[in-house]
């Protein structure tokens, strides 16, 4: 009996004698789940940007092309410092961008929120709400 295998990861398509499937299986979605995660990875790294003033982060979170039909992808991933208040709130639903978490990384990194200019003791990761 055979096997078709395809593989997301590589787009791999391949039939497999069912031995061969059964004693691979194992190794082979091992391989995958490292390939997507090193590829998930690789995207959030290239996506994240660390900006600390207000007109770099309107810059990365404001799209260049005011196509209506097909609006540009903009933004991804930004740590910024912050001071939370009114102010932050009324700004972030303004431009569609959210607070998605704060790193326990950099739970303890001192700085000027990037929008009020207040002190402020820790990053967030800001992104784009859709």
């Amino acid at each position: 009996m055979e096997f078709f295998l395809a593989r997301r990861d590589t787009g791999e398509k391949a039939g497999v004698e069912r031995g061969q499937f059964v004693a691979t299986i194992t190794q082979r979605l091992t391989e995958i789940q490292n390939n997507l995660f090193q590829r998930a990875l690789k995207l959030r790294e290239d996506n994240t940007r660390t900006i600390d003033k207000l007109d770099d982060f309107l810059v990365y979170f404001t799209p260049q092309s005011k196509s209506e039909d097909k609006p540009e992808i903009h933004g991804g991933f930004a740590h910024c410092h912050f001071a939370e208040g009114p102010e932050l709130d009324q700004f972030l639903k303004k431009h569609k961008v959210t607070i998605r978490c704060i790193p326990l990384a950099r739970a303890s990194e001192q700085g000027k929120c990037f929008l009020t200019g207040k002190p402020s003791a820790r990053r967030a990761v800001f992104a784009k709400a859709y």
